[in-house]
C-alpha cells in the first residue's frame, strides 16, 4: 500500500517537473516523499511551485506535513505540521487522506476526515490554512455543523477569488439512520477560507 502510494507521487511529480521546467520540457525527475510520508497529495500553482502535503504516523491517529518546492530549486521547504491537534488525521483507506487546493493570493488550504481515536465518534471534518507569510497553520476546525457520520473521504477546492469548498459524505444531524439517508454536504466559503458558511446538501435530490 505505501509503496503504492510513493509511486503515486513519483508519477505525479514527474509531470510537474515537465511541467515546471518550461527551458528543459524533456526532463524527468524522480524523487520520494520527504521523510518516509505516505498518501502524498501534489498541486501545482500558476508559478509553477509544487505543493505537497503528506501524512505519518499510525493510520489511524496520525499528522499531516506540508512542504514547498519553488520553480528553479531542487529541494523541498522545512515541513510544517499542518493540524494543530496530534494524532487528528487518519490514513485508513486510500480515500480518506489529506487533501491540498491552493486559491487566492497563494493561501494553501488543507481538509482532511479527523481520527475517531482522537475526537470519538462522531468523526469531524477539519480544515486549516497557511498564508505565503505564514510560518505555521491556523488552529484546525470543524467544518461539521449540520452533520454527522463522517465517511469515505472529502475533498477540497479553492479559487482564484477567494473562494474555498470543502464537500464529504454524511448524514444530517435529524436525519434518520440508515445509508440511504447519506448525502455529498459542501461547506463554502467567500473570504479565502477566514470564515464558511454551514454546510448544505450538494443535490436536493435523495441519493443515498
Amino acid at each position: 500500500m505505501h509503496l503504492l502510494l510513493r509511486s503515486s507521487f513519483l508519477v505525479a511529480l514527474m509531470l510537474a517537473s515537465s511541467l515546471a521546467t518550461a527551458a528543459d520540457p524533456g526532463r524527468v525527475e524522480v524523487v520520494r516523499t520527504p521523510d518516509g510520508g505516505i498518501q502524498p497529495q501534489t498541486v501545482i500553482d500558476t508559478r509553477g511551485a509544487i505543493h505537497l502535503l503528506y501524512y505519518k504516523g499510525d493510520p489511524s491517529h496520525g499528522d499531516l506535513f506540508y512542504v514547498r518546492r519553488n520553480p528553479g530549486q531542487s529541494a523541498f521547504t522545512v515541513p510544517v505540521h499542518v493540524n494543530s491537534e496530534p494524532g487528528s488525521a487518519i490514513a485508513m483507506g486510500t480515500i480518506r487522506g489529506g487533501q491540498v487546493a491552493v486559491g487566492r493570493d497563494g493561501i494553501v488550504h488543507v481538509a482532511w476526515n479527523g481520527s475517531t481515536a482522537t475526537f470519538k465518534d462522531p468523526a469531524p471534518m477539519l480544515y486549516s490554512r497557511i498564508k505565503p507569510a505564514d510560518g505555521a497553520f491556523e488552529p484546525q476546525q470543524n467544518l461539521m455543523k449540520l452533520t454527522t457520520a463522517l465517511d469515505g473521504g472529502g475533498t477540497i477546492a479553492a479559487d482564484g477569488v477567494g473562494r474555498v469548498y470543502v464537500a464529504w459524505h454524511g448524514r444530517g444531524v435529524n436525519d434518520p439512520e440508515g445509508e440511504s439517508h447519506r448525502k455529498l454536504w459542501v461547506a463554502r466559503s467567500t473570504d479565502d477560507g477566514t470564515t464558511f458558511a454551514a454546510e448544505r446538501p450538494a443535490f436536493a435530490e435523495a441519493t443515498g
